[in-house]
């Protein structure tokens, strides 16, 4: 066996030679064919050819049927995009008209709700300031008006067995001091309380998570309305570390699914601000009004008012302190109040800041005695004769 294998392998003149595989296979089938069956195989052979020779030129006619649907798609999508380059270029800007270039603004100032002749047009007046958004502002407060019944919030404490008025008070006070600490927006602050009590009127809360609920609600607020929010770890910090991180976020689970994630709350804030504007009150004015709105935020005995009407309300009582014009026609189309409306609000509010502040809940007076505001908090409250 040796020697044969030697054989094959050295292939000697006159011996086997290697061949491929298949080269073997046929071969030794074609050995031991007839002449018959050689003529036969021959003929299968050359009808395999020619079956094959028609397979690659249908393959070839539907490749080539490909290529030039193709050319066809690419050459009609360059005519589309040649006719819209020649459409947008027909035009130069030297042939643009005085009246054309304005065309956008006039349409603009037809879409603007129409204002009674002695108001004060203030979403007209700015409409090339895109900040201010003039198509959309009338709209946007009206729609936040809308829904405030969607929000209306009632009184909860006596479902609280061990909370009260003061430790809510207490618990806002803190939240105030931690958005000033982390310079926070107003908005932030506005929307955590409203988190509190929307949680606190469905939720029955023990003493020992209270400041987890309102940290936990400015967590959630600043996600909502921060460019850059602090991180969890901030706001377990801020606790004295009193909670973990695993009880945070759950508390932030349980509020939203409370609040069915439906965070969009109009504040007050943001009327005071839309109101100011409109009737072009000074800053020190405006800052005054926002001194009043956030210490009203104390007081549980105002939640159940609406944030429009506490704004308004706000913004009075500010121009009254600085023997300003009154309850413009102005202030009262874009508030949607009277000052009649306001009048019993007003007085509240008054008595509210004119009250000595207990030593727990100094914050917001003494955040606006600054100079950055003003120093509002000093300016004396009405009187009872005013």
């Amino acid at each position: 066996m040796e020697n044969i294998k030697r054989l094959a392998d050295n292939s000697p003149e006159g011996g086997p030679k290697k061949r491929s595989v298949f080269s073997d296979i046929t071969n030794a089938i074609a050995s031991t064919l007839g002449p018959s069956h050689k003529k036969a195989l021959v003929q299968l052979t050359r009808k395999a050819s020619k079956t094959t020779k028609k397979i690659n030129k249908k393959l070839a006619q539907e490749k080539k049927s490909e290529v030039e649907d193709s050319i066809h798609e690419t050459a009609k999508s360059e005519e589309i995009q040649k006719e819209l380059f020649e459409l947008s270029t027909s035009t130069s800007n030297e042939e643009i008209s005085i009246e054309e270039q304005s065309f956008h603004v006039k349409n603009k100032d037809e879409l603007l709700p129409k204002v009674p002749e002695n108001v004060d047009d203030f979403d007209r007046e700015s409409i090339d300031d895109p900040f201010c958004e003039p198509l959309y502002a009338y709209d946007i407060f009206k729609y936040y008006k809308e829904r405030e019944s969607e929000f209306k919030l009632k009184k909860y404490m006596e479902c609280q067995p061990d909370l009260s008025k003061s430790m809510r008070a207490i618990l806002i006070d803190w939240m105030v001091e931690v958005q000033e600490n982390f310079e926070l927006y107003h908005e932030t602050l506005y929307l955590a309380v409203k988190l509190v009590d929307h949680y606190l009127m469905r939720k029955t809360v023990p003493k020992f998570l209270l400041q987890l609920v309102g940290s936990t609600a400015l967590f959630i607020a600043c996600k909502y309305d921060e460019q850059r929010p602090p991180l969890i770890d901030d706001f377990l910090y801020i606790c004295d570390d009193a909670y973990s991180r695993k009880e945070l976020i759950a508390m932030e689970r349980n509020i939203l699914k409370e609040l069915d994630f439906n965070l969009g709350i109009p504040l007050s804030y943001r009327f005071l601000r839309r109101y100011a504007r409109c009737g072009k009150i000074n800053m020190e004015t405006l800052t005054l009004a926002r001194f009043i709105l956030e210490t009203s935020l104390l007081e549980y005995e105002l939640i159940e008012t609406s944030d429009s009407l506490i704004a308004a309300a706000s913004l009075l009582l500010a121009l009254k302190m600085k023997n300003m014009e009154g309850w413009t026609t102005t202030l009262e189309f874009y508030s949607g109040y009277k000052e009649t409306e306001l009048t019993g609000l007003v007085y509240q509010l008054n008595s509210l800041i004119s009250a000595p502040s207990p030593k727990n809940l100094q914050t917001i007076r003494t955040k606006y005695a600054h100079k950055v505001f003003f120093e509002v908090s000093k300016i004396p409250p009405l009187k009872d004769k005013d």
